[in-house]
C-alpha cells in the first residue's frame, strides 16, 4: 500500500475540526400514536413516554464528542494504515504513541512460563476490587526499592486498577466536585485533560513554565493562574518524571509544589509512571566493572560517524535533575499529597491496562476503594504480576536492562537529530524527547499533516496544549523505545518531509 493512502483518513479527518451532531439521521417511526401503556404502582399513574426518532445522547456526551483530543486523532489515522515491515511496509509508522517495544523477547517469555500464568480455578472467580492483597503487598515492596519513599508504603496505601487514566478519574470523583479545577505545568501530557475531565468534569490551568527552564515553575506563576482561574481550583497534578519533555523535576521544585498547595488548601497528585525508566541515572548508577559510561552508548557505524557533531542547544532545557520519588520527601502535607505509578511504562505493559493510586490517607483510600469496583482488573492478570514482582531477582535485572537500552537508543536518536541539525529538549528519563521543528516553516497542524502522508507519526505540541505562541508551537514529541531499524526508517521518512518542504519553500 503506498504512503499517499494515508491522504484518505486524514483528509476526512482533518477537514472535521468541529464535529456537528444536528445531522442524525432520523428513524422514521411507523406508528406514530403509538403509546406506553401506563402501569399502577402504590396508586401513582407511571409516566408514558413518547418513542424516541433516532439516537439520543446526553449533554455529557455531546460536550465529549464536540471536544478535538489530538491524541486520539492522530492514532485514528495511523490505524487506518498501519505500517508493518512486511505487511504494509509504507504505512504510518507510530512513534507518537509511548509505547516500550524494546523488551518484547524478555516480558514475552517470562509471562508465558506456565509457572506465571497458569489460571487456577480460583482465579475464575471475582477477585478483591483495589487487587489482592498479595499484588497490592510485592508493589509496596518494588516502589520501597526503588522510590526510597519516606514512609515505607505498605498494601494499604496501594489500590490497583485498569490504567492509570481510569485511576485518575477516580481521584476526580473522590477529590473533586464537577466543575472544579487543577493547576498542572504546561506543557502538559494530554491525556490528562481527557482522562480527567470526560468522567469526573474536572478541568486542566495549565501554568507556565520558565522561559530558560521548561521544568522551572514559580511561585508567582502558580499564585497568577490561581487567581486567574474561572473556576474553583482544588488540587495540583504534575507529571514526575514529566511528559512530554522526558527529565525530571528537582527536589526543590516538587517541594515547591507541595508547599504551595498546603498554603492553599490544595492537594497534590504526581503521576510517576515513568519513575523506574530513568535511564540516565539508572545506567550512570550501575556501570559495571571495567567499564565506562561510553560502554552503554550506540556503537552503529552511523553512530561513530555522527557522535562528534555539536548538538544545537534549546533554549528551555533549564537544570538536568535526578529522579526523585515526590514520597521520598519530607513532605508538608503528607495526607493530602496522593501518586499514580503503573506497569505500562516501566514494564512494557501497556496493553494489560495496570496502574496503580498511592495514598498515605486512609480517607482517600477509603473513598477510592469504595467506587473502585469500575476499574478492577482481571484475576488472572492479578496472579501473572504477583509471580513476576515475587522473583525479585529477575524483576531488578529487568528494570535494570530496559534502562540500559534505553539509554542506547536515546543515543542513537539524539546523534541522529545532531547530525541534522534538528534541536531538542535534552533528555534523561522515559521514552521520547522533546524536538524543535521550526525549521520546516509550517503551521504546526500542517507539518503535522505532512508528516503524516509521509508515513510518520509522532505528536504536536498542541496535543500537550502548549501555550498558542510562536515559542511553544513546532515542537513534537518523539519516542525512541522501538527497534533501531524501526527507528531509522522514521528518522528518514522525517528528514525527506523537512527536506522536501525545504526545497518548496526555495523554488517559491
Amino acid at each position: 500500500m503506498p504512503i499517499a493512502t494515508a491522504l484518505e483518513p486524514i483528509s476526512v479527518i482533518s477537514n472535521k475540526r468541529n464535529l456537528e451532531f444536528n445531522n442524525f439521521e432520523k428513524v422514521p417511526s411507523h406508528n406514530r400514536n403509538l403509546k406506553v401503556t401506563s402501569i399502577q404502582r402504590n396508586n401513582k399513574k407511571a409516566r408514558i413516554f413518547k418513542p424516541l426518532n433516532g439516537p439520543k445522547l446526553s449533554k455529557r456526551a455531546l460536550e465529549i464528542q464536540n471536544e478535538e483530543f489530538l491524541l486520539s486523532k492522530g492514532i485514528i489515522i495511523v490505524r487506518n494504515n498501519k505500517y508493518h515491515p512486511e505487511t504494509n511496509p509504507n504505512g504510518i509508522i507510530n512513534l507518537g504513541t509511548a509505547e516500550n517495544k524494546l523488551n518484547n523477547v524478555e516480558m514475552l517469555s517470562k509471562i508465558n512460563d506456565p509457572k506465571v500464568s497458569t489460571v487456577t480455578p480460583e482465579q475464575l472467580l471475582y477477585g478483591p476490587n483495589p487487587g489482592s492483597d498479595r499484588l497490592r503487598e510485592e508493589i509496596a515492596k518494588l516502589l520501597n526499592r526503588h522510590f526510597n519513599p519516606k514512609v515505607l508504603l505498605s498494601k494499604e496505601n496501594i489500590c490497583v486498577g485498569n490504567g492509570c487514566g481510569p485511576l485518575l478519574n477516580l481521584c476526580g470523583e473522590v477529590l473533586f466536585d464537577a466543575g472544579d479545577a487543577f493547576l498542572v505545568p504546561g506543557p502538559f501530557y494530554g491525556g490528562f485533560e481527557a482522562d480527567i475531565k470526560y468522567g469526573a468534569r474536572v478541568y486542566p490551568v495549565p501554568v507556565q513554565h520558565e522561559k530558560d527552564d521548561c521544568l522551572k515553575v514559580s511561585e508567582e506563576a502558580l499564585e497568577e493562574a490561581l487567581r486567574n482561574s474561572s473556576r474553583p481550583v482544588k488540587g495540583i497534578i504534575i507529571a514526575n518524571p514529566n511528559n512530554p519533555f522526558g527529565r525530571c523535576y528537582s527536589a526543590e521544585q516538587l517541594l515547591l509544589f507541595c508547599n504551595f498547595a498546603k498554603s492553599h488548601g490544595l492537594f497534590v497528585i504526581c503521576d510517576e509512571i515513568y519513575g523506574l525508566s530513568t535511564w540516565n541515572d539508572i545506567v550512570t548508577e550501575n556501570i559495571e566493572e571495567g567499564k565506562t559510561i561510553e560502554n552503554y552508548e550506540c556503537h552503529c557505524d552511523q553512530c561513530q560517524h555522527s557522535k562528534s557533531i555539536k548538538r544545537i542547544e534549546s533554549n528551555i532545557d533549564g537544570q538536568s535533575n535526578k529522579f526523585t520519588s515526590i514520597f521520598s520527601l519530607d513532605l508538608p502535607d503528607p495526607e493530602n499529597t496522593h501518586g499514580l505509578w503503573g506497569f505500562s511504562k516501566d514494564f512494557c505493559l501497556n496493553g494489560l491496562r495496570i496502574g496503580v493510586t498511592i495514598s498515605y490517607s486512609k480517607t482517600v483510600m477509603a473513598a477510592i476503594q469504595k467506587i473502585c469496583f469500575l476499574t478492577c482488573i482481571p484475576t488472572n492478570i492479578d496472579n501473572i504480576l504477583v509471580n513476576i514482582l515475587s522473583d525479585e531477582k529477575w524483576t531488578d535485572e529487568f528494570i535494570l536492562n530496559n534502562n540500559r537500552k534505553l539509554f542506547k537508543s536515546y543515543n542513537h536518536l539524539t546523534n541522529s537529530l545532531n547530525a541534522h541539525g534538528i534541536p531538542y529538549v535534552k533528555g534523561d528519563s522515559g521514552f521520547f524527547i522533546y524536538i524543535d521543528l521550526h525549521q520546516a516553516g509550517l503551521d504546526e497542524y500542517d507539518l503535522w499533516m505532512k508528516l503524516l502522508e509521509g508515513g510518520l507519526y509522532i505528536s504536536p505540541s498542541q496535543a500537550f496544549f502548549s501555550k498558542d505562541s510562536y515559542e511553544e508551537r513546532n515542537w513534537f514529541r518523539i519516542c525512541f523505545a522501538v527497534e533501531q531499524a524501526e527507528l531509522d526508517l522514521s528518522l528518514d521518512r522525517l528528514y525527506k518531509v523537512l527536506d522536501t518542504l525545504k526545497r518548496n519553500k526555495q523554488i517559491n
